[in-house]
């Protein structure tokens, strides 16, 4: 009778969930890893007042890869587990189910360098990539840091051609198959360069699919859609202000006949409660257009040259200048009001800490927002003592009135009100005069004032005015294009092309 052999070779053990996630993520080594458990770490000990962030030791991250870990995490590493990957700590050290197990195909190494250059170098990025080839997409979580609630953009991952000097796309199967839905959505494209640089362009989807249109075989990538500060700080600005526009878009609809009856009154004052459900950038929109119409319908009569204060100290509470359709009408009307003898100014109060609190990406929005001011003729100061940060927006006619309006840091949707008291006129007057025997940035022209304003905020001037030139040519729209009525790229595509313009 013939004996039966017995195999020697144990059966292979089905991976973890946390294994096949963590490698669909490209997090399989624990210096990556650390970075992001940290960071909801961090997160959770300012929402859930944990005593002090939960740490993973090398070691422990090692069995958890390997499959060796039997027990279960403290109860606070499991919280941040849970935020990290969405899945209940009692199922991510399972077995993984076994169609997320065939999913589980490893991307392109120069795919997973990118994700892990991107999200290293900017702080509110978080690429959520899918292991599954096939899929075609991904997630590009952009969060908000002071005032946006944080959106997320479809991204489809290619891998360019480099050729003396130029970038090109081919266009595949799974890019037609990506940019064909009208959902919001970008292409990156990754290449090594001559140099053996790893460089990371962004098309919008959008883009790519009127492109397509015209050459269905091969697309250029211009150097202008780089990866850098400024494209990642407007995708980041367009993204996150569109998406909360259009979130809050019947809500503002709705509110346009009670704003024109608020602003009959001499005075109002409006809790962000009085729209139940409304955004972050909803609010500040809301906050911003009133102000804006307040100011126009208050210095309407006025008979000398007002002097304009803003509170704006971060790119983030910038963008309405560079974005919003209503923020440009004012700045024009504001605008009438120059002449060739005595400019229009406006001051901003940038204390040193506020640019050290800022990104390159935010210091330059705010640096575009300065230099749209200037492109329509109005002179910008800037003055650094921090004692002035808590001024409320406000616009001085000398001996006449004071109109203060102010939606920048604060706990109501806005704040607005004229005086004509004389002890608020001495006030405001002496805050205005003070700010401009203060300026850091006084020059005689837009480009020295600029320069200047570059310097203060640690911008490469000659990088700057190179990048703007190179995006204002293409156009913001070839990167990330807005789809609320209530926001328009017109105005950025033009400061850039006069930033890129000044010489001298």
């Amino acid at each position: 009778m013939e004996a039966k052999t017995m195999s020697l070779t144990a059966p292979t053990a089905a991976p973890s969930l946390f294994r096949v996630l963590a490698r669909q993520r490209g997090w399989t080594r624990w210096e990556v890893f650390s970075v992001h458990f940290d960071r909801a770490a961090s997160d959770l000990v300012r929402e859930k007042g944990l005593l002090k962030p939960p740490t993973v030791a090398r070691r422990t991250f090692d069995r958890w890869v390997s499959g060796e870990w039997h027990g279960t995490p403290r109860p606070d590493t499991a919280l941040v587990l849970h935020r990290l990957f969405g899945v209940p700590v009692e199922e991510l050290f399972r077995a993984a189910p076994e169609v997320v197990r065939a999913a589980a195909l490893p991307l392109e190494r120069i795919h997973l360098q990118a994700a892990q250059s991107v999200d290293a170098r900017w702080s509110t990025s978080r690429l959520s990539l899918t292991a599954d080839r096939s899929a075609g997409w991904h997630l590009w979580e952009l969060e908000g840091r002071r005032v946006f609630d944080g959106t997320a953009l479809t991204l489809h991952l290619e891998t360019g051609t480099y050729r003396d000097g130029a970038v090109r796309l081919d266009a595949t199967d799974r890019l037609r198959q990506f940019v064909r839905p009208v959902r919001r959505g970008v292409v990156m494209t990754t290449v090594v360069d001559a140099e053996d640089r790893l460089r990371t362009f962004v098309l919008d989807a959008r883009a790519v699919r009127s492109m397509l249109l015209i050459d269905d075989s091969t697309l250029p990538v211009a150097g202008a859609h780089e990866l850098d500060d400024l494209t990642y700080g407007l995708i980041w600005a367009v993204a996150n202000a569109d998406d909360g526009l259009l979130a809050d878009d019947h809500l503002l609809d709705a509110q346009q006949r009670a704003l024109s009856e608020f602003l009959k009154l001499p005075s109002s004052a409006l809790s962000k409660s009085w729209i139940p459900g409304i955004t972050a950038v909803g609010s500040s929109w809301m906050g911003s257009y009133f102000c804006a119409q307040h100011i126009r319908t208050r210095l309407a009569a006025a008979s000398d040259l007002p002097m304009f204060w803003t509170r704006e100290q971060f790119g983030e509470e910038a963008v309405g200048w560079l974005l919003y359709t209503h923020k440009h009408a004012y700045l024009r009307s504001t605008e009438e009001f120059a002449s060739t003898d005595v400019p229009v100014t406006r001051t901003f109060c940038l204390p040193e800490a506020a640019v050290q609190d800022s990104q390159p990406y935010e210091r330059l929005l705010l640096f575009l927002a300065a230099a749209l001011m200037e492109m329509h003729h109005i002179t910008v100061r800037v003055c650094t003592e921090r004692e002035f940060s808590s001024v409320d927006g406000f616009v001085l006619v000398p001996g006449q009135q004071v109109v203060i309006a102010n939606w920048v840091r604060s706990e109501e949707m806005w704040h607005a009100s004229t005086t004509t008291s004389r002890s608020q006129l001495r006030f405001y007057t002496d805050v205005a005069g003070h700010a401009s025997s203060k300026d850091v940035i006084a020059g005689r022209t837009p480009l020295d004032r600029l320069q200047a304003l570059a310097a203060y905020l640690r911008l490469d001037w000659s990088w700057l005015r190179r990048r703007c030139r190179a995006l204002g040519e293409q156009g913001v729209s070839s990167v990330i294009q807005p789809r609320s009525r209530l926001v328009s790229i017109d105005e950025l595509d033009a400061v850039l092309l006069y930033v890129g313009s000044l010489t001298g």
